[in-house]
């Protein structure tokens, strides 16, 4: 992609990374002496979900409504540039919070005030907004002219909360087999996040806490080697005190602070990120608050949308593929217990889980080995295609999964239904009956 033009005005100079959903470019225009900016590229994978142009849409508008200047912020968008859909975003030049921790171990509380309070501003207007970011950790915290005196913050990645709002059931939750990971950052998640509780923006203090922690002590609250102790622990555990781990130089009510952001339930914490930008800067003897406030910032008027009448669901034009859609009302792990339920009850395969995205197949034969792809006459002869009476061909089902309100638990599910190669069913209205008689199951498991 170096070299390459995006939105035919940016020419890519460099990869500065790559996500879950895209990979990221330093660019610069092609004409005049513009600024630099970043070019987010989509992930092929991410571009391929049936409703990928929706959420891209919806994220977009989110973005162009919310604007900060501790934010980094969008500068405009493409969905159909010929790289692929593209974000630019403005190029913050600086170093991310956690380089600035590599460096220096830990910071006197006074600094952390003042990056707190620049931190707290730029959450307040998102909440207020209706954003809540759901990954706050230091590589995600760019640091502007660190060191200096008018060090200051800028909060990365509020984009793409349509994304990260997709249920992602693991693998192993579906199966029993292999470890369960964290839902976002181990170290940083809240605790309701684990449970699958409503998540608001009291869900980010807490992981404001934990940045606190790091910052003051130089080490997170909880340090399991196993995800499933450290997830554990967010729910259980109480984080130790200062003075037991070294650190009874800090203030106690700095300490008291940190101690309250921690809390497990979002209701015995700060309720703002107001609150806790306030409470800091008096637990340190000053007003961090008011002197980090941006100057001359006003909230911008949120733009109203139109409300859009609920569509028909367009079936695709292989009589085959077969698309199903409708709401559940229950958290995420509930989800996971139900649907693991159904593939053990049905023995149904499953092939992955990603983020909003599950693929399984029904009804294989036993024994049954799939061809690769390129695997050429040899590869064909060793597959074992065992036959199956006419009418009961396996069915390869997709659960695409999304959270219109992440604060809420309602799933919205499309099922697809496709056919196996080695399998074509030969009734387009007996194929259909199964597949919404598996639908039906479905929607059964999930309280549909």
């Amino acid at each position: 992609m170096v070299g390459k033009t995006a939105l035919g005005r940016y020419r890519l100079l460099r990869s500065l990374g790559s996500g879950s959903n895209a990979e990221v470019f330093l660019a610069e225009p092609l004409r005049g002496a513009g600024d630099t900016v970043v070019v987010k590229r989509i992930h092929d994978h991410v571009v391929e979900h049936p409703r990928f142009r929706q959420l891209f849409e919806a994220e977009v508008r989110s973005m162009a409504n919310f604007s900060h200047p501790y934010a980094v912020g969008l500068i405009e968008a493409s969905l159909d540039d010929p790289l692929g859909p593209c974000l630019v975003m403005e190029y913050v030049p600086g170093v991310t919070l956690e380089t600035v921790l590599a460096v220096h171990k830990r910071l006197a509380p006074e600094r952390v005030a003042r990056l707190l309070g620049c931190f707290c501003h730029a959450l307040q207007a998102a909440h207020d907004a209706g954003i809540v970011h759901r990954d706050l950790k230091p590589s995600n915290l760019m640091v502007i002219n660190p060191d200096a005196p008018d060090e200051s913050l800028k909060v990365m990645d509020f984009g793409f909360a349509g994304f990260s709002a997709k249920p992602h059931i693991q693998l192993a939750e579906l199966t029993g087999h292999g470890p369960i990971y964290a839902i976002g950052t181990p170290g940083y998640v809240s605790p309701e996040m684990i449970r699958g509780d409503r998540v608001d923006g009291r869900s980010d203090l807490y992981s404001v806490g934990v940045i606190l922690f790091e910052l003051l002590t130089g080490r997170l609250p909880f340090n399991h080697d196993r995800q499933d102790r450290l997830l554990a622990a967010h729910i259980q555990e109480a984080p130790p005190r200062f003075h037991r781990i070294g650190c009874g130089f800090i203030p106690p009510a700095v300490e008291g602070v940190v101690q309250l952001a921690l809390c497990k339930y979002p209701n015995e914490r700060q309720q703002s990120a107001q609150e806790l930008g306030e409470s800091f800067g008096r637990a340190v003897g000053a007003d961090f608050w008011t002197e980090t406030a941006p100057a001359g910032w006003e909230p911008p008027l949120m733009a109203e949308l139109e409300e859009v009448e609920p569509r028909e669901l367009e079936q695709p034009a292989d009589p085959f593929h077969v698309l199903r859609e409708f709401e559940a009302y229950l958290p995420d792990r509930m989800a996971a217990a139900k649907l693991r339920g159904f593939v053990e009850d049905f023995k149904a395969e499953v092939l992955t889980s990603e983020p909003g995205l599950i693929r399984m197949r029904i009804g294989l034969p036993e024994g049954y080995k799939e061809s690769k792809p390129g695997s050429g006459i040899f590869g064909w002869l060793m597959a074992r295609r065992p036959s199956v009476p006419r009418g009961q061909e396996p069915i390869e089902v997709e659960l695409h999964m999304e959270k219109p309100d992440p604060s809420q638990p309602r799933l919205s599910v499309l099922v697809a239904f496709r056919p196996l190669k080695d399998y074509p069913p030969k009734n387009r209205e007996d194929w259909q009956e199964r597949c919404d008689k598996v639908n039906g199951l479905l929607r059964q498991y999930l309280g549909a």
